[in-house]
C-alpha cells in the first residue's frame, strides 16, 4: 500500500502515513465502492476497428463511456459522457484533450487512493497523444486501466 499524500510505502492495514500522517484509504468502502459502480469490460481492438470502420462515429460513443466509466469507477461526476461528448464536438477536440489530462490526473489519484504504484506522467503522456491527433490511442490506453478495475460480463 502507498500514502495517498507521499506516496511512500505503508503497511497494509495502516490508518495514518508514518512519514506524513495522512489518512490512509478504507479498503472496505472500496470494495463497498466497486459492488455498487461496476463497470464493464471493453475489446480494446474492436472498439478501435469500429472507429476506423464508422469513420469516427463509434470513436464518439467510446468517448461518451470512457468518461461514463471512470466517473463510476473515480465515483465523482466531473464530466458526464453527454458533456465531454457534445463539449469535444463543439470546440473541435480542444475539450478532449483537456479531458485527456483530467482523466489521467483522476485515474493515478483512483490508483494512488487503492494504494498502487502510479504512473505519475499519465495525465501529460494523454495530453501529447491528443495534441498530436492520436487521441484513439489515448483511449486505448485509459480503456485498458478501466478494463483492469471491470467485471467479466
Amino acid at each position: 500500500m502507498y500514502c495517498t499524500n507521499c506516496g511512500r510505502k505503508i503497511k497494509d492495514g495502516e490508518r495514518y502515513c508514518p512519514y506524513c500522517g495522512t489518512k490512509t484509504f478504507n479498503e472496505y468502502e472500496f470494495n463497498q465502492q466497486r459492488v455498487d459502480y461496476a463497470i464493464s469490460r471493453r475489446s480494446i481492438p474492436m472498439c478501435i476497428i469500429l472507429s476506423i470502420v464508422t469513420f469516427g462515429i463509434y470513436g464518439l460513443y467510446w468517448l461518451y463511456c470512457l468518461a461514463s466509466d471512470v466517473n463510476t469507477l473515480t465515483g465523482e461526476e466531473d464530466s458526464s459522457g453527454f458533456k465531454v461528448l457534445i463539449l469535444s464536438i463543439i470546440t473541435l477536440g480542444l475539450y478532449e484533450l483537456y479531458w485527456l489530462y483530467k482523466v489521467g490526473e483522476r485515474l493515478s489519484d483512483f490508483q494512488t487512493y487503492q494504494g498502487e504504484m502510479v504512473d505519475s506522467y499519465r495525465a501529460l503522456v494523454y495530453l501529447i497523444l491528443g495534441i498530436f491527433g492520436l487521441n484513439i490511442v489515448a483511449r486505448a490506453l485509459i480503456q485498458n486501466e478501466l478494463n483492469k478495475y471491470a467485471y467479466d460480463s
